[in-house]
């Protein structure tokens, strides 16, 4: 890239105010970049060209003969950060699962605000354990939730409540299976103590998961609170080594501690929009052919 940004400028038509707009820099930034006076102002300049070369800005006779776009860069979206929320969650469900979790409370519950990651954890979990269910728990009456279960463990169901609880019972009497409840919060106590009743009698164990009103309604049942394995598993905002973790696995980017500072308090601590937030910042960098995560980068998705 031999050409300055004044030239750029020139062969295009364009302005600093566009590239400050195109780039997401400020224009103040830019100005130093078309006075070479920015730290590796080359470097910056050759961003621009490839953004420009590849969105259609420079003449052909001006195109250099270079690579002048990088290779997009892509996200895995099956990757799953192993996090202390989520190890602990496979724990538990682990511990339920097991024979030996007989001798043992074998309700499990799991705890957070939406938007903390506990529904990706828990659904990673049943991919990769034959051994456990997922239901989504979507204002059911009681038929309704248990012919869900009854579907999801033996691809069919009955038409009454008692028909279901019978061919949940001969699906876990033959292979021992746990039952993933999500948004349990919302399910009403009566039915809360069906699951409980099911817990007890087919010996099934089950991992409520919701956001922490959970707990103030199992507080309201002895016969349920009783059963709850220990510990009960409270998910925790992120922290800055997760979203190191998440760019590193998702999509091979390497951020340092500052910008996952600026990444947490872009998204708000909140696993599901620091993912959306990472999908928007890669749109950025493929749309402007830049490589790396950087404050400007990271400025212009906030803006956007």
């Amino acid at each position: 890239m031999t050409m300055d940004l004044s030239k750029l400028l020139e062969i295009t038509g364009l302005t600093q105010a566009d590239i400050s707009n195109k780039m997401g820099w400020s224009k103040t930034q830019v100005s130093l970049i078309a006075g070479k006076k920015y730290e590796n102002w080359q470097g910056k300049v050759a961003e621009v060209y490839r953004y420009l070369s590849v969105n259609g800005y420079i003449p052909e006779e001006y195109l250099e003969d270079e690579e002048i776009s990088s290779p997009a860069i892509s996200i895995d979206t099956n990757a799953v950060i192993m996090t202390d929320n989520c190890n602990a969650v496979f724990n538990l469900a682990d511990g339920l699962i097991a024979p030996e979790s007989l001798l043992n409370a074998s309700i499990g519950m799991v705890l957070g605000k939406a938007g903390y990651g506990k529904t990706t954890a828990v659904k990673r979990y049943a991919v990769e354990h034959m051994d456990a269910v997922y239901v989504l728990y979507m204002g059911f009456a009681r038929t309704s939730l248990f012919r869900r279960i009854a579907e999801e463990l033996v691809g069919r169901s009955a038409g009454t409540y008692f028909g279901n609880i019978k061919l949940i019972e001969e699906a876990t009497s033959v292979c021992r299976k746990l039952i993933i409840i999500d948004e349990a919060d919302r399910v009403p106590l009566p039915i809360l103590e069906d699951l409980r009743t099911l817990n007890e009698n087919a010996s099934v164990p089950l991992l409520l998961v919701g956001e922490e009103s959970l707990a103030s309604t199992v507080r309201k049942a002895d016969r349920i609170e009783s059963r709850i394995r220990k510990p009960v598993i409270t998910f925790k905002p992120i922290d800055t080594a997760t979203v190191i973790a998440l760019y590193k696995k998702a999509c091979g980017l390497s951020i340092d501690v500052d910008i996952a500072k600026k990444l947490i308090t872009m998204c708000g601590r909140d696993f599901r929009v620091a993912v959306n937030d990472m999908q928007h910042i890669v749109t950025i960098m493929n749309q402007n052919g830049i490589s790396s995560v950087t404050k400007e980068v990271v400025d212009a998705a906030r803006r956007s």
